[in-house]
């Protein structure tokens, strides 16, 4: 079975509306660094380029066996509220 990994990106919404706004995004790959590099130069990622969203770093990465369990756990991060991501972060970074 293929691991994969399953990632939360910081990254900076700079539309005119919401300047400088923090976000987190989560996604899953089976390379996060070559994910996070397509995430910055906007090749197969709709959603930062739709929301203009500068992708600075990967904050969380958890290794998953399998894309069907990564699918799941990806979809169980993005359901928890924003607090709980940032604790999940923190945990992560071991602050």
């Amino acid at each position: 079975m293929k691991n994969y990994f399953v990632y939360i990106i910081e990254g900076e919404r700079t539309s005119k509306k919401n300047k400088r706004k923090k976000i987190l995004y989560t996604g899953f790959t089976d390379n996060p660094q070559k994910r996070l590099q397509e995430h910055r130069t906007k090749k197969k990622s709709n959603f930062m380029k739709i929301f203009q969203i500068i992708p600075k770093k990967i904050v969380y990465l958890e290794q998953v066996k399998g894309y069907m369990n990564a699918l799941i756990r990806e979809k169980q991060i993005k359901k928890m509220p924003h607090n709980k991501k940032i604790t999940l972060i923190k945990t992560y970074m071991g602050y």
